[in-house]
């Protein structure tokens, strides 16, 4: 899992059939601009990242661990984690993958720091677990599945610090399950896939025997047309109701979400807009974050991003709003 989707960059070392490994190095830097409170504006060094992969015939496994300057987040203890480990073997129904794995939810967020599927823990999200992913042609046309669980969160994640699961310290993540099933109709030029994800876990207390069950639906539609992609998704949870006025985990919160994204695509420059919205039934507040953003890549391997970013949260004391620009800038070796 990359924080810039749009530029995983090149990788060092070339398939064969003794199977060697590829590596890949990443260093990426993060420059934040509010456009009022300029006093808490900050550039820094955002993490470096070492991955491994290794192919050979049915059997495959991957590694990424990263690294930064400082706590990854308030929530995690330390300045280097694994954000991804697995070993698969490759089976006539699709690869099973143990270790830690990406989340295989909804759409994946194309933006630098997230969208706020991302603030409440929805994507970029991994955890320990195993799972199914599979397709099959027919025609032109792709169906694909996915399947996992996952038994324990671990506090590597990108969620709002608050939010969710992974920065509670008195609950814990168990008994995760999730799935979701796409069909891609692929007509040359253009092309539709819509899909379907399903996720539910419990949330135990660590010290306790207080327990309730998150669920999460999404539907979600990708639809292209040469270079340019249409996304849309629509999302629902139901977890544990916050009450109006009262402080809460909204990540726990019983909510509606949708998110709608377009984006242009050409050999160096990408064009994209990211709007999501998060209504929070419980507590009675509304987030919405318009993220506009370009990335340009002039060269394999080098990625720049300016992204501006309007961010409210409307509750019932009022509305808050905070904008500014974000650049970020990726190197790969």
């Amino acid at each position: 899992m990359s924080i810039l989707p749009a530029a995983r960059g090149q990788e060092v070392g070339v398939k064969t059939d003794l199977g060697l490994p590829k590596f890949r190095v990443e260093a990426v830097l993060y420059d934040y601009e509010p456009v009022s409170d300029r006093h808490e504006r900050y550039a820094e060094f955002f993490y470096g990242a070492f991955s491994a992969e290794w192919t050979r015939g049915d059997f495959a496994a991957k590694a990424e661990v990263r690294g930064r300057a400082g706590l990854f987040r308030p929530y995690y203890d330390g300045s280097v984690w694994l954000e991804e480990g697995w070993a698969s073997y490759a089976t006539p129904i699709g690869a099973v993958r143990v270790g830690k794995l990406e989340r295989d939810f909804g759409l994946a967020d194309e933006s630098f720091l997230g969208t706020l599927f991302t603030a409440n823990g929805v994507t970029r999200n991994p955890d320990w677990g195993a799972g199914l992913a599979g397709e099959k042609r027919l025609g032109f046309d792709t169906l694909g599945w996915s399947a996992r669980t996952y038994g324990q969160n671990d506090h590597v994640s990108w969620e709002d610090d608050g939010r969710g699961v992974e920065s509670d310290p008195t609950r814990v993540l168990r008994d995760g399950l999730e799935a979701r099933v796409f069909y891609l109709a692929n007509k040359g030029l253009w092309s539709l896939k819509p899909a379907v994800s399903v996720a539910s876990a419990a949330l135990d207390q660590r010290d306790g025997p207080g327990s309730f069950r998150r669920t999460d639906v999404a539907l979600d539609v990708t639809a292209t047309f040469g270079p340019i992609a249409l996304l849309l998704e629509g999302f629902t949870r139901s977890g544990e109701r916050c009450v109006p006025g009262a402080p809460c985990r909204l990540g726990y919160d019983d909510a509606t979400a949708g998110l709608v994204g377009f984006r242009a695509e050409f050999p160096t420059v990408t064009y994209r807009y990211l709007y999501s919205v998060w209504r929070y039934r419980g507590a009675e507040a509304t987030e919405q974050l318009h993220l506009p953003g370009v990335v340009w890549a002039p060269r394999k391997g080098l990625a720049a991003t300016i992204e501006y970013s309007a961010r409210s949260m409307r509750t019932l004391s009022g509305t808050a709003v905070v904008k500014a620009f974000q650049f970020g800038l990726s190197v790969v070796f």
